[in-house]
Formats: structure tokens, C-alpha cells, sequence
């Protein structure tokens, strides 16, 4: 199957996320954020262990220390978080902080090419004693996810490349390939699945998605080989047998190996590939995902459907979230269906959103608890999440527009606009009056197109219903002011063949309604969401608040408040999720069937 091409990788299109949004405002902190990082505390790890001057610089902490087993992630990150801002936001400043990081590491890179021991295109934040290490099978803590930490590097690198023209970052990174495929095709198929298997220590991150990469930019077939030494039986075997056997498997350790199926696809045409990331994102979203769209508990997966009692303040690994979301976005790229979309916009406004803290400091959560009388918290350590989450929130764009041909997809209703100089197209979407509930979409472009807009899931009677004989609708939508009766399309959208040389704007209400959202395990165990947004009661009881009504009368027993998608339920108040800050919060409560 063809894939749709995103058009954010089209060299002269522009996407602009608008002010008075929260997405907009969550990207501004950690623009905020960036600006105030000193890059040479992110090169001090990898000029120490390369022998260069430290220029100065204050070692970072955390789990970025000398003294860690997996320093120089961080530095990857941070890197893929300077090229998406300026991709997202077109601020020179962070081309030119991600230019002088490209040219650093290169500098670290040929240091250590010099010294003893340590082989042609190494760089890391330490020597390749960890690599050595895994190859014995030494296990976690003594050593730390090898693999990972460079896989974050690799990234970081090819982030640069793609989208802020550090063209020296494909070079780093061809001479690290092939540093880690001389290595890796030393050893038997037997060695790298044991390698792989292991708890943390064996974690490679998408380092299957970088070979597969690297293969497409410089057409060297090392690394498609390379990419395939990647392969973890453990994870893929049940996949080819259409079995869910993700209980007791680490979240994140797995996640990202199922975005390197796609690539290798995507490369090499091998469909087998493909056929397990489908498979996998589909067991993930129907069996093992909380209310918010996140999944994981302790960064484990659990038996399928089991999610009532796992609601503790372990849940919700934020990096397992991030993930899912590029898996998401990569097969809705294959099969351009609403229910990638629908996942994707429930995950990222209910967990991502929600996972940021409200001051510019850089923080996002680790875990995401959803035990009863929750709180927010960040760790201050340079954690994995810390990470993804300083990339995170430059990436709100990249779900929102999409294209094949003349036809153009609308999926997220992120105010926000579009400028494709090539395809002479101009969007601009926005909240009329700053309500979600409104959607206005404007459109003007040269000749004929075809506009797709996705119809929510959430929206009450989306595919049409029945009430004394009348059919209703859950949405209206206007064209130039004339109301349209339009049903959705097989795949969840609705759909517009127009002639765009004068401008169309479409308007879009939807209704906004209550659902209950049991857990399947205890289903007097509930969550409830309003349209988009999953809600949280403000309370600072420990134990499970028992919700005073069911599926019959919530609507009628949530009073709006003043204050916008706020409501009052017998004394307690209800926000969307992505709105809590310091406050106590319960998601699941106990409501009666």
C-alpha cells in the first residue's frame, strides 16, 4: 500500500501552530526552556571521555553525571528538540545551538577514532567499555542500555540533518553505522538474541529504525543488513502469530523496536514488517491502554484488559506514550484511517499535553499516576522522559495535516496554519471564539482539491443514530455560511472535492457530551471524558471517589462552572486533564453499573 506523504517533510511548506492554544503555549515553555540550556554542558560528557577541553563547562547531574551508565542520551535529545523547534517555529537560534552541537561531536568523534581500542566513527558521553560489557551478557544495573543511549545520539544527529540543515550530522552518522555494523555482524544470530532479550540492559531504542535510515540516505546496504540485526525474537515471534504476549514486557524497550519494523519495511518491502507493527499497535490500543491514552504500569506491560487494578502512581510512562504516537503516525501513514487519529488525538491531549509542567523549567513527567488523589511529578534528573519530552512539544503539528496527491487529510483541530508554496495550498484552522466545540477551516488554493476532514469518534452519534424516528447527528458543518448534510466516509471522514481558487471556509460544531469509560477488568471503575478531554475530579482523598452518577443522568448532574469545561458534581470540580497543575486529581473512580 502507498504511503501518504507528509507534507511537513516538503522543503517549502510551512506549519504554524497559532497563539491561544495550549499547544501553542506548552511549545513556548520549552522554547523558553532551550534557550536558557547551555550547550557545552551538553557536550561535557562526550569531550571528557573523547580527552577534549570541557570548555569550561558545569557537569549536568542526574542521570547525565560522569558517574551514570547512561550518560549522552540526554545530549541526543536535546539535539532532536533544538531541530524540531526550528522546524516547527523557524527561530535561527536553535539552527545555529544545533549547528555548533553537529560540529562538536564531530570533533568528539574524530578524537576518539584516534585513540586505542576504540574503533573508526565511535561517539558516545563515555568509551565502548558498556558495549563489551552487554556482549558478556552482564546485566542491568552494571551496565545501562548501550544501544539506547547511542540510539538517542544517532537520532539527535539525523534530527539535525533532516530538519536543521546540518548536513556534517549525516556524516557523523554514517561513520557511527558502520562502527556499530562492523561490531554487530561479528556475532551470531544466537549472541544478539540474547543480547536483545535482556532486561533494560539489552534495550536498543529504535536503533533498527536508524540502520533502516541510513540505508535510504546513503543506499549503503550495511546498514539494511544492520537494521535487521535488530530483530528480538522474543517480541517478534508472537507478533507473526497474531499472539498478545505482551505481559510482563517492558513498554518502552519494545515500542520503538515496532517503529524499526516499519522503516525496514519502508526500505525493503519486506511486508512481514509491517504486518507486526499493525499487529502490535492494535493489541497495545485495544488491550493495554488507561483512559488518557497512555499505557504501562512500572513501564511494564500487563495481561491484556488488565487496567482497573493497575491504577497506581506508576502509571503511564511518558516515553512509551511519545513512542506510540510516532508508531501511530507511521501506519496512518499506510492506511489513512480515523482511528489512528482518534488514538492519537486522545494521547496527545490527554497525556502529552497534560505531561508538561506549567512553568518554562523543561520538566515533563516520567509517570503519569492515575492512583486516586494524584499529583504531578517531575524528577529533576535528566531522565528518559525529561528527554522526550523536550521534543515532544514541537511535534503538536506534525499529526494535524497530511496529504496523497490532490487530496489533503485534516486530522487534528490544533489552531494552527498551513503554507504549501508548491502545491499553491493555504490553510488556516482555527477555535471560533475560543471554543473547541467550533472549528472553523479555511481553504484557498489553485484548481481542484480534495479536503478530508476527520470525524471524531468522541462526537456523540458521529455515524448517525435514531431518536423517536429522526436521524441525529453529533456535528454540524457549514461551507461559506450554507449548512451541508454530509456523512462520513468508510474511513471516518468528511469529505470535500472543491475548486479552491476562491477561498472556502468550513465551520465545524461538534457536540460535546459525557461519556462513562469503564476498565474492562473492574468495570465499576470509570473514567469519564467530555468530548476530546478526559476529566479530573480535584480532590485530595486517597480513596476511590464514588461517582454519584451513571450513564443514564451525567449529563444532567455535571453543572458547568464559569470558568470554560469546567463542571461542579455535588461540591466537586471537574477539569480536563491537561489542565491540572499542582492540584490533587482523580481520572478512575467507582462508578456503579
Amino acid at each position: 500500500m502507498k504511503s501518504i506523504g507528509s507534507i511537513h517533510g516538503c522543503d517549502d511548506t510551512v506549519i504554524r501552530l497559532l497563539p491561544e492554544s495550549p499547544f501553542y503555549d506548552a511549545q513556548e515553555r520549552m522554547k523558553e526552556y532551550l534557550l536558557s540550556v547551555e550547550d557545552d554542558r551538553m557536550l561535557y560528557n562526550f569531550r571528557r571521555a573523547a580527552g577534549l577541553d570541557t570548555c569550561g563547562a558545569v557537569p549536568l547531574d542526574g542521570w547525565e553525571k560522569w558517574e551514570s551508565q547512561i550518560k549522552g542520551h540526554t545530549t541526543g535529545h536535546y539535539m532532536s528538540a533544538l531541530a524540531l523547534c526550528y522546524h516547527a517555529a523557524g527561530d535561527e537560534r536553535f539552527k545555529e545551538k544545533a549547528l555548533y552541537m553537529v560540529k562538536s561531536l564531530a570533533e568528539c568523534q574524530d578524537a576518539f577514532s584516534k585513540m586505542e581500542g576504540v574503533g573508526e566513527g565511535f561517539l558516545s558521553g563515555y568509551l565502548p567499555d558498556q558495549f563489551d560489557q552487554l556482549e558478556e551478557y552482564v546485566e542491568y544495573p552494571t551496565i545501562w542500555a548501550p544501544y539506547y543511549t547511542l540510539h538517542k545520539i544517532f537520532a539527535g544527529l539525523l534530527d539535525c540533518y533532516t530538519y536543521a540543515g546540518a548536513k556534517e550530522a549525516l556524516a557523523v552518522s554514517e561513520r557511527l553505522g558502520l562502527w556499530v555494523w562492523r561490531r554487530l555482524s561479528k556475532l551470531t544470530y544466537q549472541q544478539r538474541t540474547r543480547m536483545w532479550s535482556m532486561y533494560i540492559a539489552g534495550e536498543f531504542g529504535a536503533m533498527n529504525v536508524i540502520m533502516a535510515q541510513l540505508y535510504m540516505l546513503t543506499g549503503r546496504e550495511e546498514f539494511i543488513d544492520c537494521a535487521k540485526l535488530f530483530d528480538n525474537k522474543k517480541l517478534i515471534y508472537p507478533l507473526e502469530q497474531k499472539r498478545d504476549e505482551l505481559d510482563q514486557m517492558h513498554a518502552n524497550q519494545h515500542i520503538p523496536q515496532m517503529l524499526g519494523a516499519l522503516e525496514i519495511y519502508k526500505a525493503a518491502g519486506e511486508k512481514r514488517y509491517y504486518d507486526m507493527a499493525r499487529f502490535f499497535w492494535q493489541i497495545v490500543t485495544d488491550g493495554h491502554t488507561y483512559a488518557p491514552g497512555g499505557c504501562g504500569e512500572s513501564e511494564k506491560f500487563f495481561a491484556k484488559d488488565r487496567i482497573g487494578d493497575l491504577l497506581t502512581k506508576k502509571t503511564q510512562e511518558t516515553c512509551a506514550s511519545y513512542n506510540m504516537l510516532k508508531l501511530t503516525k507511521e501506519l496512518f501513514q499506510y492506511e489513512p484511517k480515523s482511528c489512528y487519529m482518534d488514538y492519537y488525538e486522545r494521547t496527545v491531549l490527554n497525556h502529552i499535553l497534560a505531561s508538561q509542567d506549567k512553568r518554562p523549567t523543561g520538566e515533563s513527567t516520567y509517570f503519569f499516576p492515575l492512583e486516586p488523589g494524584a499529583k504531578r511529578e517531575f524528577l529533576w534528573e535528566n531522565s528518559c522522559c525529561h528527554g522526550t519530552g523536550m521534543e515532544s512539544h514541537f511535534k503538536y503539528r506534525d499529526g494535524i495535516y497530511f496529504h496523497r496527491e490532490d487530496e489533503f487529510y485534516v486530522n487534528l483541530f490544533i489552531p494552527s496554519v498551513l503554507e504549501w508554496a508548491e502545491r499553491d495550498v493555504h490553510i488556516r484552522q482555527e477555535a471560533v471564539g475560543g471554543h473547541p466545540e467550533r472549528t472553523r477551516i479555511t481553504v484557498k488554493g489553485s484548481g481542484v482539491h480534495t479536503i478530508k476532514i476527520r470525524l471524531p469518534k468522541w462526537t456523540v452519534n458521529a455515524a448517525g443514530a435514531e431518536e423517536n424516528g429522526v436521524r441525529v447527528r453529533g456535528y454540524e458543518i457549514e461551507e461559506n455560511g450554507r449548512k451541508l448534510a454530509v456523512e462520513p466516509d468508510e474511513d471516518g471522514y468528511l469529505v470535500f472535492t472543491r475548486d479552491f481558487s476562491e477561498e472556502i471556509t468550513f465551520e465545524l460544531t461538534f457536540t460535546f457530551s459525557f461519556r462513562i469509560l469503564r476498565a474492562a477488568d473492574i468495570p465499576e471503575r470509570a473514567a469519564i471524558a467530555y468530548g476530546p478531554f478526559v476529566m479530573a475530579a480535584l480532590s485530595e482523598e486517597k480513596g476511590f471517589l464514588k461517582l454519584p452518577f451513571t450513564e443514564t443522568d451525567i449529563e444532567e448532574k455535571m453543572a458547568p462552572a464559569e470558568e470554560r469545561l469546567t463542571f461542579i458534581c455535588e461540591g466537586t470540580r471537574w477539569i480536563p486533564l491537561c489542565m491540572v497543575d499542582e492540584e490533587s486529581y482523580h481520572v478512575y473512580g467507582i462508578c456503579s453499573e
